[in-house]
Formats: C-alpha cells, sequence, structure tokens
C-alpha cells in the first residue's frame, strides 16, 4: 500500500505541470506498456479525475494499480484527439481500451472520376484505382446526409443499372445523347434518381454535378450554404416550415464539417514532423509519424548532453535517427535551416532509393502539424522535469552535490535566481524566481521593474545591483535590534528638545546644509549622554509633500550607517504615501538602499526649490529627487526569508557586480553565476570556472533555475511592451495634466479625433499654451 501511495503522489506532482489543453493521454504500465489510451478537451483534469477519492470502479481500480508512468500529446482541438486516440487505439491494441476495440474505420467519400459517368459512394477504405477520395470523416451518418442534400442541389444519384450499363459502352462518346434504357427506372418514378436511364440529364451536366459535390468535399462549402439559405428563405416564406427546418439541419452539418483535421489528410503522403524542444540545456525531439496521410504515432526522445539552439540538435540528431531506421518517409518537416540540410536531404534519398526532400514550412496544414510537434517537445521536456522533481532522490542528490562541490557551509534549502530582460535597452526588468528543496515556490516569484536605468541604456551590471541592493534591504537588521546595537554604544535616539535647536541650527549651518524652519517636533536626533552626534528631520511642505532633510552625522560616527538608521526610523512613522528627499546625485546610491528611487516628475514645489538652489550654487552638481512610497516598501513574505544560496545569470562581470552589493549588507550569502554559453559556474575571487561531473543533476538543477529566470523575466518585460503599446500619445505630452487628458478623451473619443479636431474645438478644453503643446507634439 506504501509503494502504491508513493506512485499515486508521484503522479499527482506531474499531472499539476500537465497541460490544459486538449490532447490525448496514455496510462503506462510496467516498462512502459501502454494500458489505456484516451482523449481530453482538458488532459490535466481528465488524468487528476483518475486520482479522485472515491469509489473508482472496477476497471478503473484494476487499471490504476497497474500504472506506473503516463505520457500526453497535445492535440489543437477535441476532433484532432479522437481521431488521434482512434489511430493509436488500432496500433497499440491497449489491454484496458475495451469498448474501441471494434476495428472500425472513418468513411471517405469515393468519386470514380476515372469513369465516364463516376459513381459517388461512401466507402471505409481508400483503395488505388484511379478514383478520387475525399475524408476521413468520423460520422457515416453524417456524410450520407450531406451527400443526400448535394443530390437535393446537384441532382447526382443515379441507378447503379444505368451507371453500369453507361460506363461499360464506349465512354459516352455522344455527351447528351447516351440513353440506358428506354424505360424510367423505380427510382427515378419516386424523385431518387436524376434520370440518367432515360437521358433526363446530359454526360456533361451530370459530371458537372459531380465536380460541384467533389469542390464541396474539397472544401468550398461557401456556395452550397448559400443555396441552402435561400431555400430556406423560399421555405419559409412558403410556410414550408418542415421543409425549412431540415434544411437548417443540413446547414448546421454543413458548418460543423468545416472544422479542421490536422491529423488527417488522405491527399497526404508519408512525412516526419521534427519538434524540438530546449529545456535547462537539454534537447526534447517528438517525431509526429504521418503515414498514408495520418498521424499514427509519435516518438519521444530526450537527448544526452549540451544542445545551444535548435539548429544544432537537427544538424546531430537526425543523420543518427534515420541511420537507425528503415522506416524514411518521403518528406521531413523541420523548422529551423541547418547548414548540412542539403547532405541530409542526399543521404536520405541514397538510403530510401528515392528521392526525400528536407522541408520547412511555411503555412497550411505542414505548419501546423509542425507547430504541434514542437508544442508535444515542450510539454514533454516539461513533464520530464516535474518528473525529476518529483523523484525525492534526484533532488536531495542534486542539493548535496551543491554544497560539496561548491563548499557551502550547509545543504542550500532556499535558492534565489535572479535574471535581467530588456529589448534593446526599453523595457528593461529583473526577475527572482525561488526553488525550496530543488521544486520551485512560484508564490515567491518577484519582479522588478528597473528605476534607475534609462530609456535606451544597456547596462546588466547596474540592473543586477539595483534589484540587488532593493532585495537584500529587507534582510537587514530591523530597526529595533539596530537601536540596541546603538544603545550599547551609549547612543539614545529620540526627539529634538526645544532647547536643542540653537544647537542644530548651528550645525547645520557649520556644515552648509540650510537650516530654515527649523521645528523641534520635525527632528530625530542621537545623543551620546547630552552630545548630539546625528540627526535627521521629516518636513511637512504646504499640503501633503513630505521630505527627509537635514541628515547628518558626526565624522567620528560616519561609516556605520548611522544616517540610515535614523531615515529608516523615520520612514517608519509614515503609514502611507510618499516621501521626498532631494540631493546631490553623488547620494543616489545611499538612498537608494533605504528604499528611495529617482523621480524623474517631483511635485512642482521641489523642483522649483531645487532650480532655486542650482540658481544660487551654479557650480554645485544640479540636484535630483528620489522617492520613498510607503506601498512599494511594504514588507513583503518572499523578501524576509534570506536565502541560502544566490545564483546570478551572468558569468564574471555580473558576479563581481552583485558581490559588491551583497558585501556591502554586511550578509553571509553564497552567490554563484552561471554563464549562458558554456553553462559554466562562476564563485568569487576564483577566475576559472568550477568543474561539475558530466550530466550532474547540480549542474541541471542550476540550468533549471537560470531557464525559469529567465521566462519569468521575458514574460514580464513581453507584459510591460503591451501595456505600453496601447498608451495613449497624448502620455508623451509633458505640458498637458493628467486630468485635462483625461477630458479631451471623453469629450473627443480617441487621438485620432483629437488630431481631426479644430483649433476652435479644442480651445474649449485646453489653455492657449496646451494647445500649442498639443499642435506640436500630436
Amino acid at each position: 500500500m506504501k509503494a502504491e501511495n508513493s506512485v499515486t503522489d508521484m503522479l499527482a506532482k506531474r499531472i499539476k505541470e500537465t497541460p490544459a489543453a486538449p490532447g490525448i493521454y496514455r496510462w503506462l504500465g510496467i516498462e512502459g506498456t501502454v494500458l489505456y489510451v484516451g482523449k481530453a478537451k482538458n488532459i490535466r483534469n481528465r488524468l487528476r479525475s483518475y486520482l479522485q477519492k472515491g469509489d473508482k470502479g472496477p476497471w478503473k481500480a484494476a487499471l490504476l494499480r497497474q500504472v506506473k508512468d503516463f505520457d500526453v500529446t497535445v492535440t489543437t482541438n477535441e476532433l484532432e484527439a479522437l481521431v488521434l486516440e482512434t489511430n493509436l487505439i488500432k496500433k497499440l491494441r491497449p489491454k484496458y481500451n475495451v469498448l474501441m476495440k471494434d476495428d472500425k474505420n472513418y468513411v471517405y467519400v469515393r468519386v470514380a472520376w476515372q469513369d465516364p459517368y463516376p459513381s459517388v459512394d461512401v466507402v471505409r477504405r481508400m483503395e488505388g484505382n484511379g478514383a478520387k477520395y475525399f475524408g476521413p470523416y468520423l460520422s457515416a451518418w453524417e456524410t450520407r446526409k450531406h451527400l443526400d442534400l448535394l443530390n437535393l442541389l446537384f441532382p447526382y444519384q443515379a441507378c447503379q443499372k444505368s451507371l453500369d450499363l453507361l460506363n461499360r459502352s464506349s465512354g459516352g462518346s455522344a455527351p447528351g445523347t447516351a440513353v440506358a434504357t428506354a424505360v424510367p427506372c423505380l427510382g427515378h418514378q419516386i424523385g431518387k434518381c436524376c434520370g440518367l436511364c432515360v437521358g433526363a440529364i446530359t454526360q456533361e451536366e451530370y459530371r458537372s454535378h459531380i465536380e460541384q459535390i467533389m469542390r464541396f468535399f474539397k472544401g468550398d462549402h461557401e456556395p452550397v450554404k448559400e443555396r441552402i439559405r435561400i431555400l430556406m428563405q423560399e421555405a419559409a416564406t412558403a410556410k414550408k416550415f418542415e421543409r425549412a427546418a431540415g434544411l437548417r439541419d443540413h446547414l448546421q452539418m454543413v458548418e460543423k464539417l468545416e472544422e479542421k483535421q490536422l491529423v488527417s489528410d488522405p491527399t497526404a503522403g508519408d512525412a516526419d514532423f521534427i519538434g524540438i524542444a530546449l529545456l535547462s540545456g537539454r534537447a526534447h525531439v517528438i517525431v509526429l509519424l504521418q503515414r498514408d496521410g495520418k498521424v499514427i504515432g509519435e516518438t519521444h526522445l530526450s537527448l544526452a548532453g549540451q544542445a545551444e539552439n535548435v539548429s544544432d540538435v537537427l544538424e546531430q540528431f537526425l543523420p543518427q535517427f534515420y541511420e537507425q531506421t528503415e522506416d524514411i518517409p518521403d518528406i521531413v518537416f523541420i523548422s529551423e535551416e541547418f547548414t548540412e540540410r542539403d547532405l541530409l536531404e542526399a543521404y536520405l534519398s541514397l538510403k530510401k532509393e528515392k528521392k526525400v526532400r528536407v522541408i520547412i514550412p511555411e503555412r497550411g496544414k505542414k505548419s501546423h502539424l509542425l507547430e504541434l510537434a514542437q508544442k508535444n517537445a515542450l510539454a514533454k521536456a516539461k513533464q520530464g522535469e516535474a518528473k525529476w522533481e518529483a523523484n525525492a532522490r534526484n533532488t536531495m542528490e542534486a542539493l548535496s552535490m551543491l554544497q560539496q562541490i561548491l563548499n557551502l557551509p550547509a545543504t542550500p534549502e532556499r535558492i534565489e535566481c535572479y535574471d535581467i530582460s530588456h529589448l534593446g535597452g526599453t523595457e528593461t526588468v529583473g526577475s527572482m524566481i525561488v526553488f525550496r528543496d530543488a521544486k520551485p515556490v512560484r508564490d515567491h516569484y518577484r519582479a522588478f521593474a528597473l528605476r534607475d536605468i534609462e530609456e535606451g541604456e544597456v547596462d546588466d551590471y547596474k540592473s543586477l545591483k539595483e534589484v540587488l541592493t532593493r532585495r537584500l534591504k529587507y534582510l537587514g537588521i530591523s530597526i529595533k535590534e539596530e537601536e540596541k546595537e546603538w544603545n550599547k554604544k551609549g547612543m539614545k535616539f529620540g526627539r529634538a528638545r526645544a532647547k536643542e535647536i540653537e544647537v542644530i541650527q548651528k550645525i547645520l549651518e557649520e556644515n552648509q546644509m540650510g537650516a530654515v524652519d527649523l521645528k523641534s517636533k520635525d527632528f530625530l536626533v542621537g545623543r551620546k549622554e547630552k552630545e548630539i552626534l546625528a540627526c535627521a528631520r521629516l518636513y511637512k511642505h504646504p499640503g501633503t509633500i513630505l521630505e527627509i532633510k537635514s541628515v547628518w552625522v558626526h565624522d567620528s560616527l560616519r561609516g556605520n550607517k548611522l544616517g540610515h538608521f535614523l531615515v529608516r526610523k523615520l520612514l517608519k512613522t509614515v503609514k502611507k504615501g510618499k516621501v521626498y528627499v532631494c540631493i546631490n546625485p553623488d547620494l543616489h546610491e545611499y538612498y537608494a538602499e533605504t528604499g528611495f528611487r529617482h523621480v524623474l516628475t517631483p511635485p512642482a514645489l521641489l523642483q522649483e526649490k531645487m532650480n532655486e538652489f542650482h540658481t544660487e550654487n551654479p557650480n554645485s552638481p544640479v540636484p535630483m529627487a528620489m522617492v520613498h512610497d510607503t506601498i512599494q516598501n511594504k514588507i513583503d513574505p518572499s523578501f524576509t526569508v534570506a536565502p541560502d544560496l544566490i545564483v546570478i545569470d551572468g558569468g564574471k562581470g555580473q558576479l563581481s557586480s552583485v558581490m559588491e552589493i551583497v558585501q556591502k549588507s554586511d550578509l553571509s550569502i553564497p552567490v554563484i553565476g552561471l554563464a549562458k554559453r558554456e553553462e559554466d559556474v562562476f564563485v568569487p575571487g576564483v577566475p576559472a570556472p568550477i568543474a561539475f561531473p558530466k550530466d550532474s543533476p547540480a549542474k541541471f538543477l542550476l540550468m533549471r533555475m537560470r531557464d525559469e529566470a529567465h521566462r519569468f523575466a521575458n514574460r514580464l518585460r513581453e507584459t510591460r511592451g503591451k501595456k505600453r503599446a496601447v498608451h495613449s500619445a497624448l502620455d508623451e505630452i509633458s505640458g498637458i495634466g493628467p486630468q485635462t487628458k483625461r477630458e479631451l478623451l471623453e469629450r473627443f473619443g480617441s487621438v485620432t479625433s483629437i488630431k481631426e479636431a479644430s483649433d476652435e474645438e479644442l480651445a474649449t478644453v485646453l489653455t492657449e499654451g496646451q494647445l500649442r503643446e498639443l499642435r506640436a507634439n500630436l
């Protein structure tokens, strides 16, 4: 029972990573034996249903007792899943697919076009006799109903006797005059025969009707649908409601027939579709096998070794794959070009003794089938990772090996990995992903919109510094604990007393810090005995603007982050809103460590004061404003836990930049870098990469994390890009406020309408200056 539960737990974990998409699933027994093949609209939900508690019935219980694993194949829709399911059941004949072993085929419409008077039949298999085949179709009943409808629109049904007689004659050498018999058949008398037997229809007309039928089954449905609608209207007008209802049913069947089937194409020959997914440095290949126009199965291979791109995989894998098989198709469809494609075509043609083509499809069913192969390769790759993670022995081995190779103080329980993503210097974002016990903890993933990177600036080092600064600031000791440490050194903290204002004013004037509007209640001071050795104030401007000012620390205590402590202690008193600081740009990093960020458009009052300062002090650097947002700096549960290991996506340069931040934080957290090109692992202070055993589970875990961080960062960047793309062009006009922009959009509806509006119309919303600004920029 314990072993059975462990298998169930493993399956349940893997099912969570299964695609929630249409497709087929295969329950597997010992040694991969296929026990059951099923289809589902949502594969993940269907697989979950098997593991739900409760009475499962004897059939399902017997199946699950033998299940050791499962496999899935994603399709585009349910119809494809049904066709593929049936193909696989016929081929594999699984033990538990009892109800689907009747070996029925699909149906085809066969048109004996090689005959002078072609017959039209519904058949269950194709034969190489010169006839044209259309299908396959899942329902023989619906197919016959379509043919009945087509006979109403384009009469073609003739008695078999007349067809045989006419086709045995001279091939209809005198169109329009051939008559099988002078006596009309019973079918013609009751309206079931087109009258070919008595010459009521010519050979030319008859073949024209057959051509219309072939057009319909080739997919040209619009003429038929339009004709049905006309007949429905005529029947309704004539109050023949039963006939109109019957035509309506025919129309619905025609529309249902239009659902595309990618996994079957009777006009196609033999082809292989090669789908490749690269994940965590490993290549996963799916080969979809199409034989006689039907996808009959797939081959999944997980390749050993490392690969940089899909082209390399194709070049190395395809010769090995086809060298081991005699089943070589006419066409091999691939997704990317590679240098030895012509050579591979020559090799396969020589081996098959027939021309074989290796093609990149551009559109149509072939392109869709290749996409399906690639989608399944990615699903298999993710399943492989989920399977690896579900095996506790693998994860413990990987973590133990990491500790040993990297010389970590303990087995790393929590590992954080960081990556930077941008698009040519725009939409720069950082990502933090978290693994606990070698498994992703997705609710602890965090994304960083970079604040200190200018538009168009590409600087991964600076970006990583900002991300790690913002992340590690939450791991410093608490204000309460820090105050206790200062208390031990004889420092006491509190509000300034009224009689101390003169002393504070003198300190600020001596340090050229400005001493205007000083109030004791605004100041937090640090005293040793009775001497003030540090101070800072939270100043409230008219309105609701708060500013940190007058931050000063005695020379004897500088370098101990006492100023940081005072700022953090003042910020803690602010429960909501924003706090600003206007500073020399050289202090940018100093304040960034306490959660401030650069603000491009500060409140007008602060901007005015900074302009006045620069006018009075032209030789000093232009001041800059930074802001601390209490909402953005609230405590995050993912940030309060310290990692046991930090992994950086990058080599020695990225690692060095991050180590500056870690060392400043006074935290003892091991940090490593994983370089993409050679998958080399670097540690601080060691120029050469760290050696890992071949196919090391520890190295695989690091690559898995790096790829996950990269995926997460790219997804955030793409989301931001999409949002930015839909922003109004008005946002780029600085001279018009947000309220006025809203009024413009409410008044005119769109930016295009604003452009086309006259100056007189715009003047109802804009001032003269705003109108000039709008015309100049829009």
